[in-house]
């Protein structure tokens, strides 16, 4: 019934929401200029202040009620339930939402506060935490899960983005390590409105199972059945963390964040070049030696008529900074097709600070070059590194000699197309300045032409010699 009452809302059937709104218990609320979150009992929703949903309910933002299907969920020895809340604690200095409870004897915390996100510190992306607690006396088996019924404006089938694989529309799951970065849901490259960015934990709170899947279907047991061959539709994510014992006395934190999310887009062609950071700036990794890499997503599509081929991403990267592959072919792209890549990039120690730009590029045959997206990130002085060579990218210094020796080249491939003279590849080339190799180039064949002219000579003077002896003496 709740699943029909959800199609009836996200069509936006007014006389259901008034009921709705009816039913509906009070909400806890916090706020801040980018996002309204609110709790009721067991359920959670989000909105963006300047757009629309970013997690579906059937009550507007403007209510003072949370009318919504987006939850956790606790698993204690291969039960599941869902925790109910019932004095949510607004803390609106610290723009937190802190619920308590108790299942099967494990104390139940969730915490869900407005922290800055790792691309801007801009405060505009929920951590969502349930904190389970062993106060028993005997050892039990507990994971849970965050059930994310995603909603981007009123796009109810808010379809998926994700780091690393692109667009996906049929269920998928993640395991392990092959996890994502991150993924995002928004309606269009071309023009987007509200959308909505995911990350997933890391280190010891990472989730062991992730999946982008249907909202009808996602909720029991702890991690549902996939049919991998089904499409994804009304839009929800699951995020899981399996059961491992807890010993009494022990504490498990389960944490994953969901908010606002940005994307750069390259306006001016009918080839659209997008891009969105994972990370905003390098940070020293616990070895204090080296950097984490940082990620980011470019996405190319084609908003034009035609299909568009030899569609091609590239990057242009400062000295010091690396990535793997600096070129991604995405071959054809045809009308409202699209493709992404994710980029990974490291950086070599610097012993200052340093600020770094980052080009992305695109272009296909039919647009050429379009207008590249530039991204700024800051790298942190490491003591003792050695010091980064700016001109290793581009060093004229040693380009230019090999430039300059042409000047040397072309006297000898000049001097082959006078290859007669003999003589003169006896000469000292190496002794002459520039002027003297053009000038012998220059006087190649004149001097080869006198021999010639002074035997003209002899012969003409042996020819009036005789004349003027047989005109003397023929008297």
């Amino acid at each position: 019934m709740r699943k029909i009452m959800k199609k009836v809302a996200a069509l936006g059937a007014a006389a259901v929401l008034a009921a709705t709104a009816v039913i509906s218990v009070s909400a806890a609320r916090v706020e801040n200029e980018n996002l309204i979150i609110r709790t009721s009992d067991d359920r959670m929703d989000m909105f963006s202040t300047k757009g629309g949903n970013l997690l579906f309910s059937f009550i507007n933002r403007y209510g003072d009620t949370a009318d919504a299907t987006s939850r956790p969920y606790v698993s204690v020895n291969e039960s599941m339930t869902i925790p109910t809340f019932t004095n949510d604690v607004v803390d609106t200095q610290n723009l937190t939402l802190t619920g308590t409870t108790m299942v099967y004897g494990i104390d139940v915390v969730r915490t869900i506060r407005i922290i800055g996100n790792n691309t801007n510190g801009a405060l505009d992306t929920a951590e969502f935490s349930l904190t389970l607690t062993n106060n028993t006396d005997t050892t039990k088996n507990v994971g849970g899960k965050f059930f994310l019924d995603t909603m981007v404006e009123g796009n109810d089938h808010a379809p998926f983005r994700v780091a690393g694989v692109g667009a996906i529309s049929t269920k998928t799951q993640f395991e392990g390590d092959n996890i994502p970065a991150s993924f995002q849901a928004f309606d269009s490259l071309q023009s987007p409105k509200t959308i909505g960015t995911g990350t997933f934990a890391t280190g010891a709170g990472k989730p062991d199972v992730v999946q982008f899947r249907n909202f009808g279907d996602s909720r029991y047991p702890l991690v549902p059945e996939i049919d991998t061959s089904e499409e994804i539709g009304d839009s929800a994510v699951n995020v899981i963390w399996l059961e491992r014992e807890l010993a009494p006395g022990e504490t498990r934190v389960l944490t994953t964040y969901y908010g606002l999310g940005y994307i750069d887009v390259s306006e001016g062609s009918e080839l659209k070049l997008g891009a969105t950071k994972i990370d905003g700036s390098f940070t020293i990794s616990e070895d204090g030696n080296s950097y984490n890499p940082v990620r980011l997503t470019s996405y190319v599509s084609n908003s034009g008529t035609v299909q568009l081929s030899d569609v091609e991403m590239s990057l242009v990267l400062p000295a010091g900074v690396t990535a793997d592959n600096t070129v991604f072919n995405a071959g054809d792209l045809p009308v409202r097709g699209e493709k992404q890549n994710t980029w990974t990039l490291t950086a070599a120690p610097s012993p200052v600070e340093r600020t770094v730009t980052v080009l992305i590029n695109a272009k296909s045959k039919e647009t050429g070059e379009v207008e590249p997206i530039i991204y700024s990130y800051t790298i942190p002085a490491i003591n003792g590194a050695e010091p980064i060579v700016e001109p290793t990218t581009a060093e004229p210094t040693t380009a230019e000699p090999t430039t300059v020796e042409p000047t040397t080249v072309e006297a000898t491939t000049v001097a082959p197309t006078t290859v007669q003279p003999t003589t003169a590849a006896t000469k000292d080339e190496a002794t002459k300045s520039e002027a003297t190799k053009s000038q012998a180039n220059g006087t190649v064949k004149t001097g080869e032409a006198f021999p010639a002219i002074a035997v003209l000579l002899t012969l003409v003077a042996g020819v009036g010699a005789v004349y003027f002896y047989r005109r003397k003496y023929s008297k």
